[in-house]
């Protein structure tokens, strides 16, 4: 493939910029694709744990991507689940969807675990950073407590295996296509892969 972009550059004909990438290269495809949005989004999913310093450390990739992103792609985190600490993670996270307050406490909560240094060594420790931030103890374990997160969190827990995810940070383009990181080469690239698989899924749904 890329000896035939090559060739296309030489003759000067324009190539699609999904050309550019090689399946089982920088990314691969799941071996049990999964269903997607059919309003013609293309869905990007980010799997995720706050337990996971490289999760930490992919973050600011993910918020540079989102400023610029198409705005034909719908972005999504889901928190993997491998464990029973994770779950508790997870449910943090829903918790926070259910308080309209994720998108405060989803940095604030990877700074405490991984960027400050803090010493966080109990479920306590992270549920007490909810109160600092405005969030009282009573409404935050009102939603761990809901039939929504629960609900979301056995989602989450589900897609981690349906989606054959063994390790995080990972991204899966449209129930089809996964990348990260180490198959990207590095976590400045994914988003060049994300963006170039979201252009092939365009090109082949108006074929």
């Amino acid at each position: 493939m890329r000896k035939i972009l090559i060739l296309l550059m030489v003759l000067g004909l324009s190539s699609i910029a999904w050309a550019e990438y090689d399946e089982g290269i920088e990314y691969e495809l799941l071996e049990t694709p999964q269903s997607a949005p059919t309003d013609g989004k293309v869905e990007v999913i980010e799997f995720f744990s706050y337990a996971c310093p490289h999760c930490y450390r992919f973050e600011p990739y993910i918020e540079s991507w989102k400023k610029t992103k198409s705005d034909n792609i719908e972005f999504v985190h889901v928190p993997a689940i491998f464990n029973d600490n994770w779950e508790a993670l997870a449910t943090l996270y829903y918790a926070a969807e259910v308080l309209n307050v994720q998108e405060k406490m989803h940095p604030i909560i990877f700074e405490a675990m991984h960027g400050e240094g803090k010493k966080i060594k109990s479920f306590n420790d992270l549920k007490a950073l909810f109160e600092e931030n405005g969030v009282s103890e009573e409404k935050l374990n009102q939603a761990l407590g809901s039939f929504t997160v629960a609900a979301k969190t056995r989602r989450a827990k589900t897609m981690t295996q349906t989606y054959g995810i063994k390790s995080v940070p990972n991204i899966v383009v449209q129930g089809k296509y996964r990348t990260n990181g180490t198959l990207a080469q590095s976590h400045a690239n994914v988003f060049k892969v994300v963006d170039s698989l979201a252009e092939k899924i365009e090109k082949e749904a108006q074929q």
